[in-house]
């Protein structure tokens, strides 16, 4: 290839990027948001209120519920994207955005109906752990296989931080999830 053409396919390829995150952004950016003073105090406040602001509202930040390691990587992200916040300034923001509205904080409302969770191996654990970022309708309504169920609860886990739950954990939630909460085959 050309050395000429690898910096304009990188362009376009942030432009479609960029595209696609508006499309998601839009639709929410439009609706009534709630206001930067809503934001609750801390070190971080401020940078949040500013730079996430120049892109969409706050109304998406406020209903995400992420760890350490998922705010860092979605604070990273929206730096390629063209956030401007210093990386000192990304620490601060991703500890801000983790202690606010990370795991433990009010779980993310999907608007699902939610019932009780049916008895097994594996009830207890996915109570305690995913209930800490989403209510228990996101997680009954959804159907995945094993591998997908096992995919998931593994990235959720890393992304709340370490020691959050062992493999042994993770493998008795994903098995609970996808014999409860599997894809129905017809």
């Amino acid at each position: 290839m050309r050395s000429d053409v690898a910096p304009r396919i990188r362009t376009y390829v942030a432009w479609l990027c960029g595209l696609a995150v508006f499309s998601f952004i839009a639709p929410i950016h439009g609706q009534s948001q709630p206001p930067a003073n809503t934001l609750p105090a801390g070190n971080g406040k401020d940078i949040v209120a500013v730079a996430c602001t120049q892109c969409h509202g706050l109304k998406m930040i406020v209903a995400l519920r992420d760890g350490p390691v998922g705010w860092k990587h979605f604070v990273d992200d929206m730096i390629l994207r063209g956030a401007q916040v210093t990386p000192q300034e990304a620490d601060t923001v991703a500890q801000y955005l983790a202690k606010n509205f990370g795991p433990g904080t009010s779980p993310m409302q999907s608007g699902l109906k939610t019932e009780a969770l049916p008895a097994g191996d594996g009830q207890k654990l996915v109570e305690s752990h995913c209930a800490l970022c989403h209510d228990l309708g996101r997680i009954t309504t959804i159907g995945r296989s094993k591998d997908e169920w096992n995919s998931t609860v593994g990235n959720m886990m890393a992304r709340a931080g370490t020691n959050v739950a062992t493999q042994e954990d993770i493998s008795t939630m994903a098995s609970y999830l996808a014999s409860n909460f599997g894809k129905k085959f017809n």
